[in-house]
């Protein structure tokens, strides 16, 4: 390996570098900042570390010779870099929605507005929830559970009459009496991605509107290994007709962005 892509995020730190001529991708937790300066003083002590990220300064105090490029321009970049390998929407206007411990929205080379919703959100009322914040462990609760066990949904206000929207939308999340102890941790956990992904899916529709595309694509974190949370946003795709893409390595776009950076 001649140089790594590091993206130093808030939840994750993605790496990504090539192996005999194929890309190779890896994670670890924020908090094993250590155990990643040992994995790569062991697997590649020579390397250039091309780093991106707000963690980005905590590595470079355990190798002052690496470099740390912009973290919104590695994102776009690796994201443009994904969608010519993974074949999809090329040469295309589109809006870049990137899920990570927040959400941010971009659009061609610029920022344009971010919201703290995201897999920060998740893993934070995670904990209160269900007491552990392993992110794999309340993923894989929240798909065992029953989201209309805790969300109001239209159906139950609109029980005996024509309901003015459709009946499966949700009318208020958390709306249901939680003291009813039939409500698990699990049915929670799919209630708090629901409310997660409707955010995301709003704010997402309204930026598209307001720049004038259908084209939607959704990178970051959040949904690396999260097949309920791709649900919950795909399902809005025809109602607010829009096109959605979703990246199968666009938890790593900043690592890959950094690791192809080229001023």
């Amino acid at each position: 390996m001649k140089r790594i892509g590091i993206d130093a995020g808030g939840s994750l730190i993605k790496i990504a570098y090539e192996e005999r001529g194929r890309l190779r991708l890896k994670t670890f937790p924020a908090k094993q900042t250590h155990e990643v300066i040992s994995w790569l003083k062991l697997t590649a002590p020579e390397a250039a570390l091309q780093v991106t990220g707000g963690r980005a300064e905590q590595i470079k105090a355990d190798n002052q010779s690496i470099s740390i490029f912009k973290e919104f321009t590695c994102v776009i970049e690796g994201t443009k870099y994904l969608l010519s390998e993974e074949k999809k929407l090329p040469d295309t206007d589109y809006l870049l929605v990137n899920i990570g411990t927040g959400t941010s929205f971009f659009h061609k080379q610029k920022r344009l507005s971010g919201t703290g919703v995201g897999g920060g959100l998740f893993t934070g009322l995670g904990a209160i929830i269900a007491g552990t914040s392993d992110y794999h462990s309340l993923v894989d609760l929240a798909s065992k559970g029953d989201r209309t066990c805790s969300d109001l949904m239209v159906s139950d206000i609109y029980q005996s009459s024509y309901s003015p929207v459709e009946a499966s939308l949700t009318a208020a999340n958390f709306g249901k009496d939680q003291l009813d102890q039939s409500v698990s941790a699990e049915d929670q956990l799919a209630a708090l991605t629901q409310l997660i992904g409707e955010t995301i899916v709003l704010l997402s529709s309204l930026t598209a509107n307001s720049l004038a595309t259908k084209e939607i694509v959704m990178i970051g974190g959040a949904l690396t290994g999260n097949p309920l949370l791709k649900q919950v946003i795909g399902s809005f795709e025809s109602m607010f007709d829009y096109n959605l893409t979703f990246l199968e390595k666009g938890g790593h776009a900043g690592a890959v962005g950094a690791l192809y950076y080229d001023e």
